[in-house]
């Protein structure tokens, strides 16, 4: 839930933020928990969720890839991923693997 004392620009890089989260651990989990077609489901279902709050209504994740602010983020995501122990790394796939959405 977004606080109402945001512009839409600042809401919109919180869920981009959030959507640049979800896309490193597509691209992380994999490689620590093997591939798995639920993680795929249940992490693609939290980006759909992350993207409904955006203020253009059609936003896709297809449309962040070429969003300049979106590329920034993924870069900082991508970083602090690397900089997170891999237990910790392996416990947030797992997480996602169980996510009831």
């Amino acid at each position: 839930v977004i606080a109402e004392d945001l512009t839409a620009e600042e809401a919109n890089t919180i869920i981009k933020e959030d959507v640049a989260a979800a896309q490193v651990m597509t691209e992380m989990c994999p490689a620590l928990i093997g591939k798995n077609a639920k993680l795929d489901s249940n992490i693609q279902a939290l980006i759909q969720t992350y993207l409904q709050d955006y203020s253009d209504s059609s936003m896709t994740l297809a449309k962040l890839q070429a969003d300049t602010e979106y590329q920034s983020v993924l870069t900082e995501a991508r970083q602090a991923a690397k900089d997170t122990s891999a237990d910790e790394q392996k416990a947030v796939c797992l997480e996602a693997l169980e996510l009831a959405l």
